[in-house]
């Protein structure tokens, strides 16, 4: 596609709107014109015949029908008023015209001849035939329908230019953005994802083209960055058990250890961390399948997080931590009971992994619309920059990547997976410093 593909086209159908509008009100106007000024010529000569009847009639006389001096006069009249007139009697026999006065002009007008009966007392006496001689009346009607004519064109030639000049500054305008959000998404296909469309504050359809792009194009760039972390951190996670173990069975062959109870632990500690991380995966991908198969069964949703509790009821132990849960009234629910449970372990665990001291509180509420279930702990909190990469497979904050503060980054992939497979979601609020809230919305 050029680039003045888009913007020819829009000042091609302007113009196009344009011209048909301004023909069709110029032949509208003409036509108009044309028939008015028409009618006004009509009328005028009637009136003008009408004085030329009148003056014959009243100087007819059955003695003698048609006197010379009066048909002098009526002729001089008609001439003064630029008409060439023929009288016929009432036999049709021409009785006069302006030939036989021998000042007559030869007839240069184009127009038709009109005629009109001589009638006096009801009875007809003959006929009077007008026509125009081309004197300066018609002349100046002429020359006025011509000039009318010729500034119409001229201002439709000014209109058109107008126009042309609206439109293509239109087009430009409409066309500008577009082309500059075609340019960005080509260079987003060829992976430079650094560019953004620029925008103002105006609301239409064009900027928010270019917010949804500039929106595309920011999550490609952290969907990109964490494809790469994703490839380091897998890495990092089978390194370090596999690293262990390689030295552990060297050291044994090379026979600087000897295969004790102890060292045989550490690698079975070792193994025991790849057969679940390989676990988390299996479930992650279990999870994230869109063909996941729940169990619709009807379940109480407080048996779901008491269960969770009494899973992790152990660990609580082994710290200062009080673990309340809020409940009113029994909440029922249609469900996975099992998938419920993994995803509730999995937020009860990260609650406990990143809170020193302090407490954990499960609020559960029903509400007309919906079931909410709030974890609320006084643990390490979330910086706001790191809020929205939470839900990625191996993502975590705390960098050391220390296995008694955090798992491998995959619960919370598997806790969105289930909760959006029942239909949920999933939101949270945390405080750096202060603790975090994780809220599971289900729909009734």
């Amino acid at each position: 596609m050029f680039r003045g593909g888009l913007r020819q086209k829009l000042l091609l159908s302007h113009m196009s709107v344009a011209l048909c509008s301004l023909l069709v009100v110029m032949l509208l106007v003409n036509l108009v014109m044309n028939i008015s000024f028409g009618k006004y010529i009509d009328n005028q000569q009637r009136t003008e015949a009408g004085y030329l009847l009148e003056d014959l009639q009243v100087s007819y006389n059955p003695a003698n029908p048609w006197a010379m001096n009066t048909l002098m006069g009526v002729s001089h009249q008609a001439m003064q008023r630029n008409y060439d007139i023929s009288i016929y009697d009432v036999d049709g026999k021409l009785v006069w015209n302006g030939g036989m006065m021998g000042m007559s002009m030869p007839s240069t007008a184009t127009g038709t001849v009109a005629t009109y009966p001589v009638i006096k007392d009801g009875l007809r006496i003959g006929t009077l035939e007008m026509r125009g001689n081309g004197g300066a009346m018609q002349m100046q009607n002429q020359s006025f329908l011509q000039m009318f004519n010729w500034y119409s064109w001229g201002a439709l030639i000014l209109v058109l230019a107008g126009a042309y000049l609206y439109s293509r500054f239109i087009a430009r305008g409409i066309s500008r953005p577009l082309i500059q959000i075609k340019e960005i998404a080509v260079r987003m296909r060829e992976g430079d994802l650094s560019q953004r469309i620029t925008l103002t504050e105006r609301e239409t359809e064009v900027e928010e083209v270019g917010r949804a792009l500039n929106f595309l194009a920011d999550t490609l760039q952290q969907q990109k960055r964490l494809r790469k972390n994703l490839t380091a951190d897998v890495a990092h996670e089978l390194r370090t058990p596999l690293t262990t173990i390689q030295s552990h069975i060297e050291a044994f062959q090379d026979g600087v250890w000897e295969a004790t109870p102890d060292k045989l632990q550490v690698c079975h500690d070792q193994v025991i961390r790849l057969v679940q991380l390989i676990s988390d995966l299996e479930k992650l991908s279990a999870a994230e399948n869109p063909m996941i198969q729940l169990r619709q069964e009807s379940l109480i949703l407080n048996h779901v997080i008491h269960d969770s509790v009494n899973s992790i009821a152990a660990q609580l132990e082994k710290q200062s931590l009080s673990l309340t849960v809020h409940e009113d009234a029994e909440v029922f629910m249609t469900g996975d009971y099992e998938r419920l449970v993994q995803v509730f372990v999995n937020l009860l665990n990260n609650a406990y992994k990143y809170t020193k001291e302090g407490r954990i509180e499960v609020w559960i509420t029903e509400e007309p619309s919906e079931i909410k279930v709030t974890i609320t702990d006084t643990g390490l909190g979330i910086s706001p920059e790191e809020l929205p990469f939470i839900y990625e497979r191996f993502y975590r904050g705390e960098k050391s990547r220390n296995r008694k503060t955090g798992g491998a980054g995959i619960g919370l992939a598997i806790v969105k997976a289930i909760v959006e497979a029942h239909g949920g979601k999933v939101a949270v609020q945390s405080i750096l410093g202060k603790g975090s809230d994780f809220s599971v919305y289900f729909p009734k």
